[in-house]
């Protein structure tokens, strides 16, 4: 029987049912879990151990997209996929991503690292050439598709069994439910992030809920046997290279001498990060001269350089604490320092042979950079902008990276305004492009008004930009291998990057072919999965299809800002995230209650909003106090996703088969996941313009629907 929206809205109005004890409900809601906690634990751990997927952080997302649809479009073979199919493949996929560096697949490119900056030793970070063999970059594209296909296939077995469990519930109750689950599965990976547990501990969570369907059944001994051999690899593996895993990073320490902690490495994600550094005059004093030049590095040129005495400093990307000893030996009596990740934070403050984050000047704050500096008021005689190196992506649903939004044009205004009189602003960072050497000077020209002072090593392939009246560039330094450097980097033409367009390691606006050509070839054997499940153009809602491939791009955006304007942390991604999931909820609950607006009310409702976030001055936000910012930018960015919501929940009410429509939206949610890459040339806010266009094709499929059978439905399989 097919619900109309008039009899739907006589069910009971339950937002979630009161028969959740039910097996039905409670196995949908589990399996909902464990579908997204899975997704959750694939990106981060998949970007973790085979470092081209940090980078191309939605090529994971995209698979799971694609498998959940293809699970959800095959829910009638759920007993063969689930049951017999996932335990395999899950047993697999977990025990390649463990060994990835012994299967050496951790630093698999295809493309020039120096280019794209991609970062570590095994990238070309110091190589006189980087530009990979064809070898190389065939066996990265082959590496690439291989982990893409097996996570498809994965996520389609796992999912077979939730599509089938969706179509055994009235719709939308049965989507409520799987929202629900999904917000769980939010929760759970919150938490284990929060107690900054290891992957083992991930995995052991997946296996134990997933038991549960397994329990009595045939295939539970085989399903033991592939759990517990990939549990057993994973935690081999971490007994062979122990680590720290932080809500960001796989973080492990290189010391050659426990005793002596003058000289420690500290590597993230198997790429070197920072070393935390005695440079103190005692152990400077007793080592030769021409170590001490490249040991020393940039750390004490701001005060060298400085006219006066640095009474206070904020540091942006404070790392172990090297930049925060620093500014105590040259004695400033106030140091903030701004450090996104709390082990690192830790591993500082216990390891730090200058314990700089024990003295009563420094001031540490786990935060992030540019959320810290729409929180502060303090003045500053100096800031510093440390050498930050992200090394992953701001969230899974963007390929913007965390650091990027620390060095636009917008934040560098932000540090200006926190100056003292007489005050200046430091950027160090790796030097590996002109053009992107060119780039940190420009933005410093357009917003402090004159040429920074330039010096470089060519030791460590870094650059120092000092730029304010604080320095003199007629003092002299002390022992180092820091030179001036003459200007400009190049005379091409580069663009600075701002708050809508952060990338800063794009040589122009564009995308570049080397972001693309992973992506058509995955779009081009996505056909054989698709022709695989005999999947058929009429069989697609085509109206559910490109509210996907819209909703993705508007809550891609919604990420972005709203992590701008409160910080990209990993806990502000996570209530972001299981917010949209709440308003989702509260969409629905809308519905059940009989709410009956007309879908051509709520698509102009829908329009109306996303122009207004296309033309709203974000920027203009951050002037006010943080609780009435959250209220106007939550309103402002919240409106189109509730909308949307709004829609999608009226029409999924209407559907026949729950899981295949629920399959179309999860299609169009993967052209959504391609179009994103579509910000790299317009800029972020074009995103919502992007979206708008695909609302109005929606609408148009929506009508033609109407026209045909006078409700909207998604058409039975034959």
């Amino acid at each position: 029987m097919r619900l109309t929206s008039r009899s739907f809205a006589k069910l009971p109005a339950v937002f979630i049912p009161s028969t959740l004890h039910q097996r039905g409900y409670f196995d949908l809601l589990l399996i909902s879990f464990i579908a997204l906690f899975l997704e959750l634990v694939i990106i981060r751990w998949l970007s973790t151990e085979i470092r081209i997927f940090a980078y191309f952080k939605n090529l994971p997302l995209m698979a799971a997209f694609l498998g959940f649809g293809i699970g959800c479009y095959l829910y009638r073979s759920a007993d063969t996929l689930f049951y017999k199919t996932f335990p395999r493949l899950i047993g697999i996929l977990a025990s390649i991503i463990a060994l990835a560096p012994a299967l050496d697949l951790t630093r698999v490119i295809f493309v020039d690292p120096r280019q794209y900056f991609l970062l570590g030793v095994g990238f070309g970070d110091h190589a006189l050439t980087s530009v990979p063999s064809m070898f190389q970059a065939a066996k990265a594209y082959v590496v690439i598709v291989s982990i893409f296909g097996l996570i498809v296939a994965t996520f389609a077995a796992l999912t077979s069994k939730m599509g089938q469990l969706l179509n055994e519930k009235m719709p939308l109750r049965a989507y409520s439910i799987n929202v629900a689950g999904s917000l769980l599965g939010i929760a759970g990976f919150s938490i284990v992030s929060y107690i900054q547990s290891p992957p083992l501990l991930w995995l052991v969570l997946v296996y134990i809920a997933t038991l549960y369907f397994f329990w009595g059944r045939a295939e539970l001994k085989l399903t033991l046997l592939y759990f517990v051999a990939s549990a057993l690899v994973t935690a081999r593996v971490a007994l062979v290279s122990p680590a720290f895993w932080s809500p960001y990073y796989r973080i492990s320490l290189n010391m050659t001498d426990h005793a002596d902690h003058s000289q420690i490495g500290v590597t993230v994600n198997y790429d070197g990060f920072q070393e935390i550094q005695d440079l103190s005059p005692r152990y400077l004093q007793s080592i030769p001269e021409n170590i001490q030049r490249s040991q020393r590095r940039h750390y004490d040129l701001p005060y060298q350089l400085s006219k006066r005495k640095v009474e206070s400093v904020l540091i942006l990307g404070g790392g172990t604490g090297n930049d925060a000893a620093a500014a105590l030996r040259h004695g400033a009596n106030h140091v903030d320092v701004v450090e996104i990740d709390p082990v690192i934070a830790r591993l500082g403050r216990e390891l730090h042979p200058e314990r700089p984050y024990e003295s009563k000047s420094v001031h540490l704050h786990v935060d992030d950079a540019r959320s810290f500096l729409h929180k502060t008021e303090r003045r500053y005689d100096l800031v510093i902008f440390a050498t930050l190196d992200s090394h992953a992506a701001f969230s899974p649903l963007s390929s913007i990276r965390m650091d990027n939004f620390v060095f636009t044009n917008d934040s560098v205004r932000r540090v200006r305004s926190l100056l003292n009189p007489g005050g200046g602003v430091t950027i160090n960072f790796f030097a590996i492009k002109p053009w992107l050497s060119q780039r940190h000077l420009t933005v410093l020209q357009e917003v402090m008004g004159n040429t920074p002072m330039v010096l470089a090593s060519p030791t460590n392939q870094e650059i120092i930009l000092l730029s304010g009246d604080l320095f003199d560039p007629s003092r002299e330094l002390e022992v180092t291998d820091y030179q001036p450097v003459a200007l400009p980097f190049t005379f091409s033409q580069v663009e600075a990057t701002t708050d809508d367009w952060p990338f800063l390691f794009l040589e122009q606006r564009g995308i570049p072919f080397h972001y693309l050509s992973p992506l058509l070839i995955i779009c081009a054997l996505a056909i054989i999965p698709l022709r695989y499940c005999k999947l058929k153009v009429g069989n697609i809602d085509w109206h559910l299809f490109f509210m996907g491939a819209s909703f993705l791009l508007i809550e891609s955006k919604a990420v972005t800002t709203l992590g701008l304007l409160f910080g990209s942390t990993w806990l502000v991604n996570s209530v972001v995230i299981g917010s949209i999931l709440l308003m989702i909820l509260l969409a629905n609950c809308c519905i059940s209650l009989g709410y009956d607006g007309s879908f051509g009310a709520l698509y102009s409702v829908l329009v109306v909003t996303l122009i207004l976030n296309f033309v709203f001055p974000f920027d203009w936000l951050n002037t006010l106090v943080w609780e009435l910012r959250l209220a106007v930018a939550g309103m402002i960015v919240a409106s189109p996703l509730f909308i949307a919501a709004l829609i999608f929940a009226k029409a999924f009410s209407e559907v026949s088969s729950p899981s295949i429509a629920l399959a179309s939206n999860l299609f169009g949610s993967l052209v959504g996941g391609v179009l994103e890459y579509v910000d790299m040339w317009t800029g972020l806010r074009w995103l919502n313009i992007l979206a708008l266009a695909f609302y109005l094709v929606s609408y148009l499929f929506l009508r033609r629907t109407q026209r045909v059978v006078g409700t909207v439905h998604v058409p039975r399989i034959a």
